[in-house]
């Protein structure tokens, strides 16, 4: 089972959830750099939008499987 970790984009009020590396949990699948602060959950954020997933980790995941 992989574990996954959101990011804020920057002036867009959307959270980026990235697959967390299973080797590394300081990168990504799709090789983003994860900081301590992106491996903590993220606060419910009243001007957040929408949750979007990064597609090059969604990729990943499904090609392991």
């Amino acid at each position: 089972m992989y574990e996954m970790c959101a990011e804020p984009v920057t002036g867009q009020g959307e959270l980026l959830w990235h697959v967390i590396s299973k080797e590394s949990t300081a990168n990504a699948l799709c090789g983003h750099p994860l900081t301590s602060h992106s491996l903590r959950a993220p606060l419910p954020d009243a001007e957040t939008l929408a949750d979007r997933y990064c597609s090059a980790c969604m990729t990943a995941v499904s090609s392991a499987s």
